[in-house]
């Protein structure tokens, strides 16, 4: 997908033209006549009427109206907005610091006339309340576009905020704390600073050059983990929305179960022959969803409001869930191997980036699902440390029938993609359509070697010697005993024998 101006690039070039012209005309005196009336006395401090403007002066002052917009921005990271979040945390330090860089360079004092409040202290050019109030109003109405509220309710909220917008410019007029150009000022410099924020955050409110094709037959299944998706009347309103901005119906809504994550209901996906399915969860939800759909030709959009979300990091699918939306509806069918694999005698498991034995099954179930939701991946970090002295286990492997071959690893893991957390590469010959599997085995002689190992794979400066990797079609793994093993994150229990292959482009997902 290229990426497409929007309504904020657009804005953030007239705003910072709009501000450097005000400026330039303000400084050329073709505001004087009207700036003379803030020398003209306003209300009285001792008045009623004074002291109630003076506490909304406070109320709307800059420092207060950012610690909300800081509110938002902790608001919209929760619901995996990460652009969005983005743009408001970005727009603190730019408006706070574009204000009042912008105030001395132009070093203009306030009127003769202003109260002697506190917040009519400092330079007078460009207004800072009004600044900030601008951000606060620009931003706020990204969120109920982004959000895709009521259309009803984004005309009325627009119209309060703008409402309120001009209540603060009144009040700082009749505080007479600015100059009438001031105010002005104020109010181009917060929009180009609010737009540029979106801009560069990437939030995309309105996309010019954008075609929509649809006929209204076509449909998509959404497929969702209840406990994951973080605010689900929001993901709701913004898949509906993406579905008729499309032409197409409405989507078909599915809830996963606790017991079997995503398997019955992927069944019900494929036997209404939807056109695409959209998985909202871990990537445990999306290996058994994929499990369902492989060789259908049914494609999946992935949802990544799980705690890794390394197939989506893998395949260059974005975290924000506003532009994941895009790339399942807008971006192309890829097809991803699917790893098979059978523990012991049990049934198939399948694998979309990484299984593993030893350490890392450890980690996983040891890990505090509560500390998962708090801290993300970090918390496997923190378990990892009281992990590293595990003991290793024999295993005799068998690769594409070849002989077999003896090794004792810590840690036996089977990677059907190469990175995790972005750029740490574990596998860095592991891709998602080679039809290969990889394995890679950590043998550490004692636990010091794994924050040297670990310092070797960040930096990438060549392996450790107790680290091995290879490539098959297929492999077998035996053990002496039982060894704790996990598929994509969830831990599946203990098992003797691992026999894997692979299905070369089983499964069909939306890539940008």
């Amino acid at each position: 997908m290229r990426t497409r101006w929007g309504l904020a690039h657009v804005a953030t070039l007239v705003l910072a033209a709009a501000f450097a012209w005000w400026t330039w005309l303000t400084w050329a005196g073709a505001f004087a006549a009207i700036d003379r009336f803030s020398n003209t006395p306003g209300v009285s401090a001792a008045s009623a009427r004074g002291q109630i403007l003076a506490a909304i002066a406070i109320v709307t002052t800059p420092t207060v109206l950012y610690v909300v917009l800081a509110g938002l921005t902790f608001w919209a990271a929760r619901r995996r907005l990460h652009n969005l979040a983005w743009a408001m945390g970005l727009s603190i330090p730019l408006g706070w610091g574009g204000n009042h860089l912008a105030k001395l360079i132009a070093g203009r004092p306030r009127p003769d006339t202003a109260l002697p409040l506190i917040t009519a202290e400092g330079w007078a050019y460009p207004s800072s309340h009004m600044t900030a109030a601008t951000i606060v109003c620009v931003l706020v109405i990204a969120a109920m576009v982004v959000t895709r509220r009521r259309r009803t309710m984004v005309i009325i909220g627009t119209a309060l905020l703008v409402v309120a917008w001009w209540l603060v410019f009144a009040n700082r007029w009749w505080l007479r704390a600015h100059w009438f150009s001031d105010l002005i000022a104020g109010g181009f410099l917060g929009g180009f600073i609010a737009a540029g924020a979106l801009a560069l955050a990437g939030v995309k409110v309105i996309r010019f050059g954008t075609r929509r094709l649809g006929d209204g037959t076509r449909r998509a299944a959404v497929i969702y983990h209840p406990t994951k998706v973080p605010d689900l009347p929001v993901f709701r309103r913004q898949v509906e929305g993406a579905c008729t901005q499309r032409g197409w119906e409405s989507p078909l809504w599915l809830e996963t179960d606790a017991d079997v994550a995503g398997t019955r209901v992927a069944r019900v996906a494929r036997k209404r022959a939807v056109d695409l399915v959209l998985v909202a969860g871990g990537d445990g939800t999306l290996r058994t969803v994929s499990a369902e759909l492989a060789e259908t030709g049914i494609p999946l959009g992935i949802m990544p409001v799980g705690t890794g979300n390394l197939l989506a990091r893998n395949l260059g699918v974005p975290l924000d869930l506003a532009d994941a939306l895009d790339v399942a509806f807008d971006g192309r069918p890829h097809g991803i191997d699917l790893v098979r694999l059978r523990a012991d005698d049990a049934h198939d498991e399948v694998s979309l980036v990484m299984a593993g034995m030893g350490i890392d099954a450890r980690i996983m179930s040891d890990t505090n699902a509560d500390l998962k939701k708090v801290v993300g991946p970090a918390a496997y970090a923190v378990t990892a440390l009281t992990s590293l002295n595990s003991p290793p286990f024999r295993a005799v492997l068998s690769l594409d029938g070849g002989a077999p071959v003896e090794r004792t690893p810590t840690l036996a893991l089977i990677a059907n993609v190469g990175s995790v957390q972005g750029q740490i590469a574990l596998a860095p010959d592991a891709l998602p359509d080679d039809g290969l599997v990889d394995l890679v085995l950590a043998s550490p002689a004692r636990p010091a070697d794994w924050g040297v190992m670990a310092t070797r794979v960040l930096t990438r400066i060549g392996d450790h010697p107790g680290i091995e990797r290879t490539q098959a079609r297929r492999l077998v793994i035996e053990t002496d005993e039982p060894v704790p093993f996990q598929i994509d994150g969830d831990t599946i229990g203990t098992c003797r024998r691992l026999d894997v292959d692979i299905r070369p482009g089983a499964v069909l997902v939306m890539v940008p």
